[in-house]
């Protein structure tokens, strides 16, 4: 994510009124005491007083991490401030922030309060003239850094709602805020559905290739016809004894076998172990790239039988079947088949899916034209990506092998990624840049400047920073100036990440693979592969963040909701990547990713742990190897995921938070007003810092991966000599028996 966390809004909010008054008392009684003067902008019918809010941004904040693409370096242009809401309150006690949600008594919407590169370091006051109602003795300051339009959603993260103490309940309840992570599915999640649909239709289609009924071919072998039984599919080849369904009596030949080892590939995927079949378009290419191949070798092999002549003209059909929805360059001497794609027609791949007659009897109905009329533009090739925005790995299809059909899963648990029950929709945006002031107000009766104001978070905090006229605790009719007493911070968490090497050689899964697949195989045989990397070979191309709430409240804290409403979890996608290269020597340059904080209220209200947050580096396979993850193949350019576990609750390994001064209150907050200082992975203003290290065995644990199909069987290759080689010589043999000798007399 491109980050613009560049100028934290760290100083606070101040207000002040055009003419002098005499400050009350700031003991309680005070708050219905009537000043002995009022001002005339003091309105008694409405209680209120006209003020001047002040806002003071502190620029180059050294509290806070730095990063020149995350708002804390003051080098970097001020993004401003919008959707910018003030709440005011009458608590029963001076000195307070608000630590549960509460009425407000008034509302200001502020909209646009500071433009993009309108402070520095030198100037950073906005002045902005409203009213005060009397006794206000706390406030609440929320807003957003400014982007410009959805074009900056992937860069500055987005937000679906921003409702702050909806106007619209009753008595301005904080409890009716609502801030809502931007969902990057939408409002396509219906033709998306749409797209998987037609993509295992597909799939189900030419896997269900065969010689049936219509699809009968004339088979000649050595120029003879070749009678074959009725009633062979492609899954005929993949039967458990292992028979040709040529010749039920004679196990498969080679040709059979080819086919027989691309079905099952294809076909089983193991779903208990937990493998997640990649169903983007990439990876649906890079399989029927090589399933292709192997058909077309078939295809140009010379059969050495009628069985295998049946599979030959079996392989035809498939052949003719890809043909249909792929594009791809078919060398006629039968090598491997390249320049694979979807066809970019995609009303003529839906027009040949509607048309294709090898839907199996025992699937669900064959879908119809009309059901995918909506999606009859779009490019097959950008699913769903380019398409959506959303990772390769939101689309995983699987095989009921009861209906001789495949389907996408709509509910899975994403490389193990924040649990199960999740779904496209559950991908968001990164959070935008928000800001969170909770503060008790000082008030004082001279008349103040803006330019008098405190300047920079150390001295807004600092009380020796104010003159002594500074002494009122909340509002009067005679209250000339008004400031927030603590600074106002981040709404939002900064998740830090860095990737290295833990080694130059890298192993992958082969040996596990192999053994999964024969388990005769003897310890060291199928060795596993080893990858040697250098800076290039994986390419960082996006971030998961699982266990985010969709929506937080009015404290920026996962919030509590009523059936039927839901605050589903997911996934924070980020995909503005700062480098995409991993250096063999140092850590990667760092990448930021808005978030929200994390804190699970029932588990710590019960004692028990915080939740653990689990992390997935997306990378591209840069090398010119194919190597083997987690439960299959990971091949060269393709997509895969690693996944890194965040425990708050480990004692070693990691450095807890640093907790803030009692004068930047955190939530969640105790009764008495106090942080709950419960460590978790992501607190509210905090920047957390991972460093994922790729060991030598990660590869083995690679999700997304495609079937291999590359070699789904040996071929035995024969050559006939027609010249006799030399044998035994016996010289001269004389018949009749005996050998010649000198006669001799009887």
């Amino acid at each position: 994510m491109k980050k613009y966390f560049v100028y934290a809004l760290s100083g606070a909010i101040a207000l002040t009124s055009m003419y002098a008054f005499t400050a009350c008392s700031s003991s309680n009684d005070a708050l219905t005491e009537q000043p002995e003067e009022t001002n005339p902008n003091y309105n008694p019918a409405t209680g209120e007083v006209l003020t001047k809010f002040v806002f003071n941004v502190a620029t180059g904040n050294t509290t806070r991490q730095t990063s020149a693409a995350t708002q804390a370096s003051s080098s970097e242009t001020f993004r401003g401030i919008n959707s910018a809401v003030l709440l005011s309150f009458k608590q029963t006690d001076d000195n307070k922030h608000i630590s549960a949600a509460t009425n407000a008594d008034k509302r200001y919407d502020l909209q646009s309060i500071m433009s993009a590169g309108s402070i520095d370091e030198t100037n950073s006051h906005r002045v902005i003239e409203t009213s005060l109602p009397l006794n206000t003795n706390s406030m609440i300051f929320y807003g957003k850094a400014i982007q410009s339009s959805p074009a900056d959603y992937e860069a500055y993260g987005h937000l679906d709602d921003f409702t702050i103490a909806n106007p619209a309940a009753t008595g301005l309840d904080m409890s009716a805020t609502n801030i809502e992570l931007g969902s990057r599915i939408n409002g396509n999640l219906e033709n998306f559905q749409k797209i998987e649909t037609l993509l295992a239709g597909i799939l189900t289609c030419i896997m269900n290739s065969n010689l049936n009924g219509e699809h009968k071919s004339p088979v000649t072998f050595e120029g003879n016809p070749v009678d074959y039984p009725d009633g062979i599919y492609w899954a005929s080849y993949a039967n458990i004894s292992g028979m040709s369904p040529a010749t039920p009596s004679h196990e498969l030949y080679a040709l059979e076998k080819k086919l027989a080892d691309v079905y099952k590939e294809m076909t089983n995927i193991r779903d208990a172990e937990g493998e997640l079949r990649g169903g983007c378009a990439h990876n649906i290419i890079y399989t029927i790239q090589a399933m292709w191949s192997v058909v077309n070798e078939v295809r140009y092999a010379t059969p050495f039988c009628k069985e295998e002549a049946v599979a030959q003209a079996l392989a035809n059909h498939i052949h003719n079947r890809i043909g249909t929805y792929f594009n791809g360059t078919v060398p006629a001497s039968g090598a491997e088949v390249t320049d694979v794609s979807f066809k970019t027609a995609t009303d003529n791949i839906i027009d040949a899916f509607i048309a294709d007659k090898a839907w199996p009897t025992a699937a669900d109905a064959k879908p119809e034209e009309s059901d995918f009329s909506s999606i009859n533009s779009i490019n097959l090739n950008q699913f769903p990506e380019e398409l959506y925005h959303v990772p390769a790995g939101s689309a995983h299809y699987k095989f009921d092998s009861t209906k001789q059909q495949f389907y996408y899963q709509q509910d899975y648990n994403t490389s193990a990624v924040g649990g199960g029950g999740f779904n496209v929709t559950s991908y968001f945006y990164p959070a935008e840049l928000c800001y969170f002031g909770n503060s008790p107000v000082r008030t004082s009766s001279a008349q103040v400047r803006p330019a008098d104001y405190p300047n920079g978070v150390a001295t807004w905090k600092n009380d020796a920073s104010w003159s002594s006229s500074w002494n009122g605790t909340h509002v009067t009719s005679a209250t000339q100036a008004v400031a927030m007493k603590n600074n106002i911070n981040y709404g939002t968490s900064l998740l830090k990440t860095t990737v290295q090497y833990g080694a130059t050689n890298l192993q992958d899964n082969n040996h596990n693979i192999q053994y999964y697949k024969d388990n005769t195989i003897s310890p060291t045989d199928e060795p596993n592969n080893t990858i040697t990397v250098s800076a290039t070979s994986f390419l960082l191309k996006g971030i998961l963040i699982g266990g985010q709430s969709k929506k937080v409240g009015w404290n920026y804290l996962p919030k509590t909701v009523t059936a039927p409403e839901t605050n589903p979890l997911g996934y924070i996608y980020d995909n503005v990547i700062t480098s995409t290269s991993i250096p063999l020597s140092d850590k990667s340059a760092p990448n930021y990713t808005l978030v929200f904080d994390n804190f699970n209220a029932t588990a710590a209200a019960n004692s028990q742990p915080q939740d653990k947050v689990y992390v997935a580096l997306e990378l591209v396979n840069n090398t010119d190897q194919d190597f083997y993850g987690e439960h299959g193949l990971i091949r060269k350019g393709g997509t895969f995921y690693l996944i890194g576990e965040l425990d708050p609750n480990k004692t070693t390994g990691i450095t807890g938070p640093t907790w803030a001064d009692s004068d930047h209150p955190l939530p969640p907050y105790n009764t008495d007003g106090t942080t709950n200082k419960v460590p978790r992975v992501f607190i509210q203003d905090y920047m957390t810092s991972v460093n994922f290290k790729i060991s030598e065995y990660s590869l083995q644990h690679a999700y997304l991966t495609v079937p291999d199909l590359r070699y789904s069987a040996l071929t035995l290759g024969l050559s006939v000599d027609m010249t006799w080689s030399t044998g035994i010589d016996f010289g001269n043999i004389i018949i009749g028996g005996g050998e010649i000798t000198t006669p001799t007399n009887p």
